[in-house]
């Protein structure tokens, strides 16, 4: 019991279970405002892709800087990309087709979170600034769920006001099994090929992901 303890809370790592996502949508009035306005887009620093092994289990919390190291490791050898770039680019061209925004060519990265930090990396004349972050992401091992394998992803977007550095829309994605995933034993089923069963894993997350960011922050 204790060792499923232990990783229950391990794997909390992975699911964003420090993380809390607000859900606040675009209001009418402010959707009506976005026509003609340069939006930019800043992507934050992914967190640490982490990956619980078996014998991470055990170490409970005191595991976490094994998983990220691991995880580190695979997802720069197998090429592992973040989402949220993706993830940006579709919310950005539906706020350019639905409310007439006007993307910025350019775009900006910030290793902080807070507005004015993000405000600050966007490009220069920006009025309104649609950041995406990568909260948590990568595989871990459930224990009450037969001790399986699953690839895990959360994200959280933001419409943040330049002038005010005030968060005027956000929505994010803390997704739980949706009972269609990849799910194995075998380590080595997701780590095969370039780690190809983690990206197919995440790519579809990441489509889910993006669904209620859309539903949530932008109204559908």
């Amino acid at each position: 019991m204790r060792i499923a303890s232990s990783g229950a809370a391990v794997a909390a790592v992975l699911l964003g279970g420090c993380t809390t996502i607000a859900t606040s949508p675009l209001t009418d009035t402010l959707a009506g405002r976005l026509q003609g306005e340069p939006v930019a887009i800043v992507v934050q620093q992914a967190s640490n892709f982490g990956v619980m092994r078996e014998r991470d289990v055990p170490l409970g919390p005191l595991g976490v800087p094994l998983m990220v190291a691991q995880g580190e490791h695979l997802r720069q050898s197998a090429g592992i990309a973040d989402p949220a770039d993706a993830i940006a680019t579709a919310l950005g061209d539906r706020l350019a087709q639905r409310n007439g925004a006007t993307l910025m060519p350019s775009r900006g990265a910030s290793a902080r979170e807070e507005p004015e930090a993000v405000v600050a990396a966007a490009p220069a004349g920006a009025r309104y600034v649609l950041t995406v972050a990568t909260v948590s992401w990568g595989l871990a091992r459930f224990p009450l769920r037969d001790a399986t394998y699953s690839v895990t992803y959360v994200a959280r977007a933001r419409l943040i006001d330049a002038r005010t550095r005030a968060v005027v829309a956000e929505g994010g994605c803390m997704q739980g099994p949706a009972g269609d995933e990849f799910e194995s034993t075998d380590y080595a089923a997701f780590t095969a090929d370039g780690a190809a069963v983690i990206k197919s894993e995440l790519a579809r997350r990441t489509e889910r992901c993006l669904h209620f960011i859309e539903r949530d922050m932008l109204g559908g």
